[in-house]
């Protein structure tokens, strides 16, 4: 079991760290959220947070302020899961196990109704996250499956203006996030992990063939006597 486990985001994090302050505590789980931060924000910070913290693994859960242009200019879908996997390839340069979150339901964005498009770049993304994630060494969790109402945004009974989750949110959504963590014995679906190195099984078939020869070898060696 990986311990600790960085979460690293914005007020989503920041939010789920103050609300779910036990679950944090009992799972040896660290809240690192930055209130109105974009992906690309995040990125200065990122592997000061994995050093500070000597965190072993990292969860990964941001973009949607992104897409809601805090820093004042349109960024692309792209442009967004560029920036997310660059996060996780550094984190698996440093020998850190990532966790990427979907990004969260949201019809529209609360403090911009500029952006027309939220929904379909929030699709965008996590369709990206969920075929990609693993390619950088990540292990892909989708709230968005379990948040979702019929019509694609945030349940009601979920959040507070839209966007941001309320505690029962966050209750929600534990259990997905502490199975893929590996924090609870059952499996939840809901998550990609992230495949092991393509060279492990070839190592593990070289070296049973390794032995086979040798007890072949010995036992000849026995019959020549």
């Amino acid at each position: 079991m990986v311990r600790p486990i960085v979460f690293i985001g914005d007020s989503i994090t920041e939010a789920w760290g103050f609300h779910r302050a036990a679950t944090f505590a009992a799972n040896d789980l660290i809240p690192r959220g930055g209130s109105g931060q974009t992906a690309r924000w995040i990125t200065m910070r990122f592997r000061r947070d994995l050093e500070e913290t000597g965190a072993q693994g990292v969860h990964l859960l941001c973009g949607v302020n992104d897409i809601g242009r805090n820093e004042g200019f349109f960024v692309s879908a792209e442009d967004i899961a560029r920036t997310l996997a660059g996060m996780l390839d550094e984190a698996r340069a440093m020998g850190v196990t990532a966790w990427v979150g979907s990004i969260l339901p949201a019809a529209r964005i609360p403090w911009n109704p500029e952006v027309p498009d939220a929904p379909a770049m929030i699709a965008a993304v996590n369709a990206w996250l969920r075929d990609h994630a693993r390619e950088h060494g990540a292990t892909f969790i989708d709230y968005h499956a379990v948040l979702a109402d019929e019509a694609g945004a945030l349940r009601l009974a979920y959040t507070t203006d839209g966007l941001h989750l309320s505690p029962a949110g966050y209750k929600a959504i534990e259990p997905l996030m502490l199975s893929a963590l590996g924090r609870v014995e059952a499996p939840a679906q809901g998550f990609t992990a992230a495949m092991p190195p393509r060279f492990g099984g070839r190592r593990r078939v070289a070296a049973l063939a390794a032995t086979v020869l040798v007890i072949v070898g010995f036992a000849l060696l026995l019959t020549l006597r």
